[in-house]
């Protein structure tokens, strides 16, 4: 479904982890809240909580540097000969010698980590640009008194005056504006009751996705009839036999508020003729074995955890002749009788045997796929966002006997989320998801914000969630590849709003083979509408390509006519006048499910929601909840 892959960062996230089967919001809220209402006053009052920050201060941020040092150091001790390179390029040894002798670090010491480079993403340098930021501000701040008294004064004006609109009217501008100034007042350890506040009320979870039992059982349930050799060993009987076994797996969703949950069950029965040798005897015998298994599997952020299989089994033996190696009737006999007397002991052990040898079948049969679901959970999503500081703040799976659901949080750093409840599910979908805007514009802001981009890597990430490269995402004719580098401050941005959403992407610099333009914004806008197929997305207008200080009615220079002309016509690529909805089927096994067809798909008050269900149910039994139906 192509209108997936204009969110395919954030959407694939959500896929990534339910067809594998991605905190506290603000901490808890003080002990009296203030209306809503009353925020842009407890704002204005504020400036008379003005802290001057002390010694104690500088300590703390000094101690915080030290400990993200010594994390850093630690992981580039795992780095070889690279390891030692990035202490040379990042000057640690400087850093170190500095906080030694009580020297504040000269603020150069940061422009290394602000380079850009691949790798300074990661955590690890993350945590080290950050502390060192907030410790050369610290210091800054404790010397500079009644400049630091400005700054937070300033600071503390753009937030009363964006929260006075965003209360009555919440906007991505608004929202951006005002996690900056919480940010900057959290590092600044300025007015702590002030910013929980407002996160309390602005930062409620911004991505809610549901799967539902049948589609979840569509991947799991089968039909199973084979026939396998037995060998078994009972009372001292040696037994030899063909054992034919027929049943159906099932899937029950267990009711759980912190977990995705489901038990897969097996209910079978067993049918073998089996041939045994005892001492002078040998015994032909049929038996019958009742069969049921249950392996439990639960899903949370971490990716996903199995207990052991358990089975029962119930054994019923039919002896149906004895004979003597020997033809010796009366050897047959005692045969017979000894085997009327443990008969009973038999069928039960033959029972326990029966479980053993199930158990293992179901661990051994599901370890494999569960190891390569979860692998790649793993290492598309859970390690890679977690090592970069992108993963979200909040990720909770649940569970009803209905559905699988998730809940998000991509917040990080004080941004806001969702300024209020997300709109009702979709009733009898059977997949949605419901995302805010904040998560797309938080995420993009926490990975590129003041970062270079470069087209091969963005094809090489693409060719990954995809499958395959889009024709659109190929490079231009004349082979030179691009680069942009984009804004420090919301380097892309999406809206969502009246049945439309908007994309705005913002470069300071861009790079095409050797030359090297201006910055540029470019934008692309889109209204949802119904289609024969379902829903498709149609550009309002032609791409939108302005310079970012750009005044209407002002001529555009031809240096930057140059830039503007060329990304016109490399977003038209990507951007099409069309992008349709047409609905998708899920990989693997999941494609049982049938083709998943989008039903709503509505943008509206910063939330896009789609709901998909499926166009053909279909033939094949669906066993759900432990309850086999012909769907």
């Amino acid at each position: 479904m192509k209108l997936r892959t204009v969110f395919f960062l954030t959407i694939g996230c959500f896929a990534t982890l339910v067809m594998s089967m991605t905190c506290a919001v603000a901490g808890d809220p003080p002990a009296k809240l203030p209306a809503v209402g009353d925020l842009v006053a407890a704002c204005k009052k504020a400036k008379a909580e003005f802290r001057p920050l002390a010694e104690a201060d500088v300590e703390r941020a000094k101690s915080a540097l030290s400990a993200a040092l010594d994390r850093l150091d630690a992981r580039l001790a795992q780095a070889d000969g690279n390891g030692n390179d990035w202490q040379k390029y990042l000057k640690l040894a400087e850093l170190r010698d500095d906080l030694r002798h009580g020297k504040a670090p000269a603020p150069t010491a940061l422009n290394p980590f602000n380079s850009g480079y691949d790798g300074l993403e990661l955590v690890w340098f993350v945590d080290v640009q950050k502390t060192l930021q907030n410790y050369l501000s610290t210091a800054y701040a404790a010397k500079n008194p009644q400049a630091f008294r400005t700054y937070f004064e300033e600071k503390l004006d753009k937030l009363t005056a964006s929260l006075e609109r965003y209360v009555s009217k919440p906007t991505t501008e608004d929202a951006a504006v005002i996690s900056e100034s919480l940010s900057s007042l959290e590092d600044a350890h300025q007015l702590p009751a002030l910013v929980e506040t407002i996160q309390h009320y602005y930062v409620q979870p911004n991505v809610l996705g549901q799967m539902s039992a049948e589609v979840i059982a569509a991947g799991i349930i089968e039909s199973v009839d084979d026939t396998q050799s037995i060998r078994d060993c009972i009372l001292g009987t040696d037994l030899h036999g063909t054992a034919h076994t027929v049943g159906q797996t099932s899937v029950a969703l267990q009711p759980d508020p912190d977990h995705g949950l489901l038990d897969t069950l097996f209910f079978g029965t067993t049918r073998s003729s089996n041939v045994g040798y005892n001492g002078p005897v040998t015994i032909y015998s049929n038996a019958t074995t009742r069969l049921a298994a249950c392996k439990r599997l639960w899903i949370d952020e971490t990716g996903l955890s199995v207990y052991p299989g358990v089975s029962s089994a119930v054994t019923e033996a039919q002896i149906c002749d004895i004979q003597s190696n020997k033809g010796r009737r009366l050897v047959e006999r005692i045969g017979w009788k000894r085997a009327g007397q443990q008969q009973s002991e038999a069928e039960q052990i033959a029972s326990r045997h029966a479980e053993a040898r199930l158990n293992e079948r179901v661990d051994r049969q599901a370890a494999d796929p569960l190891e390569r679901a979860n692998r790649a959970y793993v290492d598309k999503f859970y390690r890679p966002f977690t090592e970069r500081k992108l993963f979200p703040q909040m990720l909770r799976f649940s569970t009803t006997p209905g559905a699988i659901a998730l809940t998000g949080l991509q917040a990080g750093g004080g941004k806001l989320a969702a300024p209020a409840a997300p709109p009702a599910a979709v009733e009898g979908a059977d997949m949605s998801l419901r995302l805010h805007e904040s998560a797309v514009n938080n995420l993009a802001f926490d990975a590129l914000a003041g970062r270079t981009v470069y087209e091969e890597k963005v094809q090489a990430a693409v060719t990954d969630a995809l499958g395959h490269l889009p024709e659109k995402m190929k490079g231009d004719e004349d082979g030179k590849p691009w680069a942009i580098t984009l804004a420090p401050r919301q380097p892309i941005s999406v809206t969502f709003a009246d049945d439309a959403w908007k994309i705005t992407i913002r470069g300071v610099r861009f790079v095409k083979g050797p030359d090297v333009y201006p910055g540029m914004n470019i934008s692309a806008a889109y209204k949802i509408e119904k289609s024969a197929q379902g829903f498709k997305a149609v550009r309002q207008g032609d791409i939108q390509v302005f310079p970012p200080d750009f005044v209407p009615g002002k001529q555009i220079d031809a240096h930057r006519q140059v830039v503007r002309t060329l990304l016109q016509k490399r977003f038209a690529k990507i951007f099409e006048p069309e992008i349709p909805g047409e609905g998708f089927q899920l990989a693997g096994r999941w494609k049982a499910a049938g083709k998943l067809m989008p039903i709503q798909v509505v943008c509206r008050d910063g939330w896009l929601t789609i709901a998909w269900k499926r166009a053909v149910v279909p033939s094949k039994v669906a066993a759900v909840n432990g309850a086999p139906s012909r769907k």
